[in-house]
């Protein structure tokens, strides 16, 4: 039987969504990947806002924070997931312990759970693990293949998997498999315009969206207005 065509869901940023094509393709496999400070989580986080307020369900899973801390850093920046949080349509997991030890053996277990429960179907219309790099760190082809099948099994059933990477970190190997399975594909970067800091986005694939979408898209997040898109062009690169 054929998939449904992706709809298209809401970041909760009109102008942001415009810059998207109208939003963000579900269900999709989904990939943001950047170095740190490029504002990934950040933009997790918007896409979540956006779900939630489309009346979907979302699961986040966090490997570099604790629940509250996550909650309480997205609504610094307007992004207010509480009431989701309280109600219990958005449900918080993770494996951040302060002062435990982290290794192999761990990030190994942690990945077979998560491709377990993805592979058996999510409660979550839309899941989040920001990062994967913490999982895939010291994992090789076999275990990314294993959460890509497991990630694109809950796509077929209609769920949104939206995964965030460090840049660099992983290998090659790893990382490669995971750009090529996605549907939605963002690259993060860092760059200054007159000597102002901004992030970069580039849309490196879209599958899903039916309008035009820009290459590139600078932005800012401001502790009053959330995201902000720079109006600039950026150099492609």
């Amino acid at each position: 039987m054929a998939l449904a065509a992706p709809r298209l869901i809401t970041t909760g940023n009109e102008e942001l969504d415009g810059r998207l094509g109208g939003g963000i393709p579900h269900p999709s496999l989904i990939l943001f990947e950047g170095p740190s400070g490029s504002a990934k989580t950040t933009f997790a986080a918007q896409v979540l806002y956006g779900a939630l307020g489309s009346g979907l369900r979302a699961e986040l899973f966090t490997t570099e924070s604790t629940p509250a801390q996550l909650v309480r850093q997205a609504r610094s920046v307007t992004i207010d997931l509480v009431r989701h949080y309280v109600s219990g349509r958005l449900r918080v997991y993770s494996t951040y312990q302060p002062g435990r030890p982290w290794g192999p053996e761990e990030a190994g277990e942690a990945l077979r759970r998560l491709t377990g429960y993805l592979a058996s179907g999510p409660w979550g219309d839309i899941v989040v693990v920001d990062s994967v790099t913490q999982l895939l760190q010291y994992s090789g082809p076999e275990a990314v293949a294993t959460l890509i099948h497991a990630a694109r099994l809950a796509v077929s059933r209609g769920h949104s998997v939206l995964l965030t990477i460090h840049e660099g970190v992983v290998g090659e190997a790893v990382a490669a498999p995971l750009r090529a399975a996605s549907d939605v594909y963002y690259r993060f970067g860092l760059a200054s315009v007159g000597g102002k800091p901004v992030k970069v986005l580039r849309i490196v694939k879209a599958r899903g969206v039916p309008d035009a979408v820009e290459a590139s898209i600078a932005f800012d997040v401001d502790p009053a207005f959330g995201i902000k898109i720079v109006p600039i062009v950026v150099a492609q690169s």
